[in-house]
């Protein structure tokens, strides 16, 4: 078995800022990741902030920002996001910092 491959984005390119403190832009196995938000939301997914000690990954997808919770299965397109910048600013101030829009329930190959 290979070793894990890790990621390091501690600083997005377009930003000189390092996440907001609970969360990383270090990834274990990014393109897995990727390819599992991609199955859950229908969307191609750029990894860009991971929860630490948590099960949210918050990613974008063309010009949007969604955040997916892997242990509901739920996920929610950000809708006072548009930068980096403003990624960063709005998960730190925490609770009500994202205004969040619920993204409709995609299914799976094992739903009739």
């Amino acid at each position: 078995m290979s070793p894990p491959v890790v990621a390091s984005l501690s600083k997005d390119s377009n930003s000189s800022r390092s996440p907001p403190r609970g969360w990383s832009a270090k990834f274990t196995n990014p393109k897995t990741v990727e390819k599992m938000l991609k199955y859950s939301t229908g969307l191609e997914a750029t990894l860009k902030l991971s929860e630490d000690k948590g099960s949210r990954y918050i990613f974008s997808s063309g010009k949007d920002y969604y955040i997916w919770n892997t242990a509901s299965e739920q996920g929610w397109r950000i809708l006072n996001v548009e930068n980096p910048e403003e990624l960063y600013t709005n998960v730190a101030r925490g609770k009500g910092g994202l205004k969040l829009e619920e993204l409709p329930d995609y299914g799976s190959d094992l739903e009739g």
